[in-house]
């Protein structure tokens, strides 16, 4: 039996081992290159750094709603956590946590991480 409440089951819990990917898809062009994710390896940032990530996807997870946003050709984000399933694996291959927003209810801070990563790493 699980006694997390349903609040707690939906926030994100970031590992020194998670990879958080953000894609944009939607709209009225298709344009490949802005499908590919941004890939934030949490290993690269600190404890401190991480609790703000999370923070930021728990505030997206408490803002998005459960209905999609009416009208054709809307954008829309997907949010997921990765983890390796083995310690040598090149690839994060297994989800732990996902989320999808409507570009309108997404916060700002998030669709500044999928622009440019997270802050202070260049390598992005």
């Amino acid at each position: 039996m699980n006694d997390k409440s349903p609040d707690e089951l939906k926030k994100a819990q970031l590992q020194a081992k998670s990879v958080v990917a953000i894609r944009r898809e939607g709209g009225v062009a298709a344009f490949p290159g802005l499908m590919k994710p941004r890939r934030i390896h949490c290993a690269e940032y600190t404890d401190e750094q991480r609790r703000e990530l999370e923070g930021v996807l728990n505030l997206a997870a408490r803002t998005c709603s459960a209905t999609p946003a009416p009208g054709a050709d809307r954008r829309v984000f997907h949010v997921h956590v990765e983890e390796p399933q083995h310690p040598d694996a090149a690839e994060s291959d297994f989800c732990v946590w996902s989320l999808s927003l409507n570009e309108e209810e997404t916060p700002e801070a998030l669709i500044a991480l999928w622009k440019s990563g997270m802050p202070g790493n260049s390598d992005q």
